[in-house]
């Protein structure tokens, strides 16, 4: 069986090895649609780092600008063609092939536009109920159903069916003039040509619908419009959702047929992905309550139907993992997208040997532009240089910005040192990684002390150091890196039954069986997967509330991670009362004013408080002054926020010596 480091060949293209980037929107266009020098670096870096393919996000053949924001890629005239082919000349230098992904809008780009407050007609294969169809945003969006505006989607006539295989044509000519050197129509998660195929949004009669094979034809006239305008020599694949995860949706028996069918009709390799963004989102945005791969056997499943080659993708971010499946015969090509995101030099450095050099992606689904890990890499990639004017730098603290500040800072040349005051490293984020299916979020804490280790870079532990013991190491530079603390109102300050989240998680104080939890967002500004967490341990969650208005606001845009929380809270049905104000706490239970200004008690054995942390930093600064000529404070000793935001304070630090 072929391996990930083999070279595949597809319609005459030879790839290098097997490991690809997905197409995944990027939103760095110009307002004319066309790659920016932001687009060119998230490019450019998963070409440099080994990738073998690289499929170019979705891009509209449409004259009209349908991006929300006006930054979404388009190819509707051949002014953009220069600005792709330079795109395409960049990664062509690192010896991968990429194609384009061409995507027409349909309900799903409507659904996005109304997010965005921008109006769209909603367009597709037959009238279907509108809330039905976008019922994962029903479910997600407050007032969903009123800002809709409107009841169904309106069905295409033949007309405008054909000129949309126009455009799709006229555009994949294009991405061929533009350096491409193969082109994907998106038949996936919602698009105009998944509707077609989607039984319960294709309901015509005609020759576009009423049987499997008529629900192929708009893809397949596409298909030939896009060969004949292209040329016989480049590839056409096409990305399908095998299933979509949803009773009345489409199923594996359904897909194979139709692999089977597009593949008579000229496709030269089918794309596996699963799910419909507006109702099955966590099938696309994949969160960590899933395991990884745990989609493998869908393109496993086509690809016994087909002859051609089958990409497989869905939370695969460990190289050795793809390589199994590979030669498992479960796919031919695997697609890693947040995994290139978060470490864009995975291929080389899996194939290299350096699997301990890796930065293995946390599944936070926080921030896939540039990542968590480092905000200068992607999108806002920044080369890192030596420094010219060398200092030693003391940091006291670590946890993840004390630890990457040190890191950065040792990789430009300083001379560093971390002192922690308690016996283990990472701070926060192993209470995180405790909670329910997050364990993935220790791969930051895992990867930072190995390369801390590698760059020689001591960690005193259990050493709490007094301003005099800094000034006898003489630093140049001191850094305070000392974390946050969870707190509880005062007026609950000393009872018994009141748990901060911290202590909730770790267990380092007594709790009953029945509990409420106070705070709607995620860590560290709410409780709704401690909740979860909880609840999955065997406790009584008798509440969640808060004063907040919309749950998990904190990751609104992480659809797959945010919907899935919703439905456990409601399948597992575990009661949420938004905008309360939490009164008290006694033997009896919890009392609130609901959203209508009522008082409330619940019956509970204890209340877990997720709220606000607060900082000791600037009071240790002052503290310090005096035990080095500069004092710096990073992460939450500078501001309770998130991993990011903490990660991109000590990078910030670092890259500004000199």
């Amino acid at each position: 069986m072929p391996k990930l480091s083999d070279p595949i060949n597809i319609r005459g293209m030879e790839v290098k090895n097997r490991l690809a980037f997905p197409p995944m929107l990027t939103q760095s266009s110009d307002t004319n649609g066309c790659p920016t020098e932001k687009t060119l670096n998230a490019y450019e870096t998963k070409a440099r780092g080994g990738t073998g393919l690289i499929t170019y996000e979705a891009v509209s053949p449409d004259p009209r600008f349908f991006g929300i924001g006006g930054n979404q890629a388009n190819l509707s005239k051949d002014d953009n063609i220069a600005a792709y082919k330079k795109l395409t000349d960049e990664v062509h230098k690192y010896g991968a092939k990429i194609g384009i992904q061409l995507a027409g809008g349909g309900l799903i780009e409507f659904t996005f536009a109304k997010l965005f407050n921008f109006d769209l007609e909603p367009i597709g294969p037959s009238q279907t109920d509108l809330l039905h169809a976008t019922s994962a945003f029903e479910t997600m969006a407050p007032n969903w159903a009123t800002k809709l505006g409107r009841s169904e989607t309106r069905a295409l006539n033949i007309e405008e069916i054909i000129k949309v295989e126009d455009q799709f044509a006229a555009g994949a000519k294009r991405a061929i003039q533009a350096g491409f050197d193969f082109v994907e129509v998106h038949s996936a998660h919602g698009t105009l040509h998944a509707t077609f195929l989607s039984p319960y949004l294709n309901k015509r009669t005609d020759q576009y619908g009423g049987s499997l094979e008529n629900s192929c034809t708009f893809l397949i006239e596409t298909v030939e419009k896009m060969r004949k305008s292209m040329g016989e020599k480049p590839p056409i694949f096409v990305r399908i959702s095998a299933d979509e995860l949803l009773p009345d949706g489409l199923k594996i028996k359904d897909t194979q047929q139709i692999a089977q069918t597009i593949e008579n009709a000229g496709v030269d390799c089918i794309d596996v992905s699963q799910g419909i963004i507006l109702r099955s989102p966590y099938g696309i945005t994949i969160p960590t309550y899933f395991e990884h791969g745990a989609f493998i056997h869908i393109p496993e499943a086509i690809k016994k139907a087909v002859n051609v080659p089958v990409i497989g993708v869905g939370r695969i971010v460990d190289p050795k993992m793809a390589d199994e499946f590979i030669q498992q015969g479960k796919a031919d090509i695997i697609y890693m997208g947040r995994q290139l995101i978060c470490d864009a030099d995975t291929p080389n450095k899996y194939f290299n040997g350096q699997l301990d050099d890796i930065k293995y992606c946390l599944g936070c689904l926080q921030s896939c532009g540039a990542c968590v890990y480092d905000a200068f890499s992607g999108l806002n990639y920044k080369e890192l240089t030596p420094s010219t004017e060398l200092k030693k730098i003391v940091v006291l603290g670590a946890g993840i910005a004390g630890m990457e500040a040190a890191r950065v800072a040792k990789l430009r040349g300083h001379e560093v040192e971390i002192y922690e005051k308690s016996d283990k490293i990472g701070g926060l984020i192993p209470l995180l990684a405790a909670e329910y299916k997050k364990e993935d979020f220790m791969n930051i804490v895992n990867y930072l002390e190995i390369q801390l280790k590698k760059l020689e870079v001591p960690i005193h532990l259990n050493k709490e150091l007094t301003k005099e013991e800094i000034s006898a190491l003489k630093p140049d530079i001191l850094v305070l890196g000392v974390g946050s603390e969870a707190t509880i109102p005062v007026k609950l300050e000393g009872k018994t039954n009141v748990l901060t989240q911290d202590e909730a998680i770790l267990k380092s104080k007594p709790m009953g069986k029945n509990v409420v939890v106070w705070g709607l967002d995620t860590y560290w500004k709410g409780g709704v997967e401690t909740a979860i967490t909880l609840a999955e341990q065997g406790y009584n969650v008798k509440a969640l509330a808060g004063s907040e208005q919309v749950i998990a606001v904190q990751i609104f845009a992480n659809f797959g991670r945010r919907f899935w929380i919703l439905e456990y809270l409601r399948d597992n049905n575990i009661p949420v009362y938004m905008k309360a104000k939490l009164l008290d706490v006694t033997e009896k239970g919890v009392s609130f004013l609901n959203k209508d200004g009522k008082e409330q008690l619940i019956e509970a054995d204890s209340l877990v408080f997720c709220g606000s942390r607060i900082s000791n930093g600037k009071k240790l600064k002052k503290a310090c002054e005096g035990a080095a000529p500069k004092i710096q404070l990073i992460g939450d000793a500078k501001r309770p926020r998130d991993i990011g935001e903490a990660m991109k304070d000590a990078q910030t630090f670092a890259r500004k010596l000199k």
